[in-house]
Order: structure tokens, then C-alpha cells, then sequence
């Protein structure tokens, strides 16, 4: 079964430890996976002033309307307000597929 490609963003500012984000990890690829994509990357925002944000905008830009799995849409906040951001991607092709169900959520 063919896969799409996708890429996955994490912002650190929502993981507490290197085994969260491990676990975290997994989820985008197991719902990505479940979904009939294929995770080619995932970028991981360290805190500070955003740089892997901006490879993950650029590498948008640069794919064809590349779906993007985040857990949370709180992790797109380093981009914006978080909403507007996922308005705006999809409104540029590029839908925005939230990896955490709702009842899991913890902010």
C-alpha cells in the first residue's frame, strides 16, 4: 500500500523530558502510519528563538502539499497563534493532522 509522505513537528516547550519526547515521537509515527503516511521527518523545536520551525516552514514551501502531524496544535504556538497557523497551511495545501486524540490531551 503506498504511503504519503509527511513531516511532524514537536515544540520542546510542551515536553518535559528526553523520554517524553521519545514517546511523543512514536505517536506522530503510529498515527501517521495508521493514517497512510509515512513520517520522512520530524523536527524538534528547541527553546529560544525558532530554527527548526523555520526548516519545517522552508521544507513546506518547498514540498507539494505535504501533510504536517503535530500532537497538539499548541506545539505550532512558536509559529503563531496556533490556530491561524493551521488555517494558513491549509489554506496553502498542506492539512494539519493532530496525532493526539482529545480525551488524551493534557493542555
Amino acid at each position: 500500500m503506498p504511503t504519503t509522505p509527511a513531516l511532524g513537528f514537536i515544540s520542546m516547550a510542551f515536553v518535559r523530558n528526553t523520554g517524553e519526547l521519545l514517546a511523543i515521537r512514536r505517536q506522530l509515527k503510529a498515527f501517521a502510519t495508521e493514517h497512510g503516511l509515512q513520517l520522512t521527518k520530524v523536527y524538534v523545536e528547541e527553546p529560544g528563538p525558532p530554527s527548526a520551525a523555520l526548516d519545517l516552514l522552508e521544507s513546506l514551501l518547498e514540498s507539494d502539499g505535504q501533510p504536517l502531524v503535530v500532537p497538539t496544535l499548541h506545539h505550532l504556538a512558536v509559529l503563531g497563534h496556533p490556530t491561524q497557523i493551521r488555517d494558513h497551511l491549509r489554506r496553502c495545501t498542506h492539512e494539519v493532522l493532530i496525532a493526539t486524540k482529545p480525551a488524551e490531551r493534557t493542555c
